[in-house]
């Protein structure tokens, strides 16, 4: 049930849909038939970003390090990774790694 209100969501920001757990948990409740089903239903979709605690980390910290220009009209990623921005409700960008962007030229 999660899994597909998470699919429907329309958000104007990133959502995470995090999952915890241990496996012992579904040995215990003998109930693995549970997140083989999540996983199926939820994977193998290019829309989804399946990732680690540190991934996220990660990603979170390379796009605090963007560097602005005073106006906000351009972008430079100093990192190795490319970060996304959005720009407008309904336009998402890739600001590729070590690459000065115009942002005028994306809108």
């Amino acid at each position: 049930e999660l899994g597909e209100a998470f699919l429907k969501l329309q958000p104007d920001t990133p959502q995470i849909l995090y999952i915890w757990g241990h496996s012992y948990e579904f040995d215990n409740n003998d109930n693995w038939d549970v997140i083989e089903n999540f996983c199926k239903y939820m994977g193998g979709r290019d829309d989804i970003w399946y990732a680690t605690n540190i991934e996220i980390i990660d990603y979170m910290d390379a796009a605090k390090r963007l560097q602005f220009s005073a106006d906000y009209e351009k972008v430079y990623n100093p990192n190795a990774c490319s970060v996304w921005l959005q720009l407008n409700s309904d336009k998402c960008v890739e600001i590729e790694g070590g690459t000065l962007v115009d942002l005028n030229t994306l809108l």
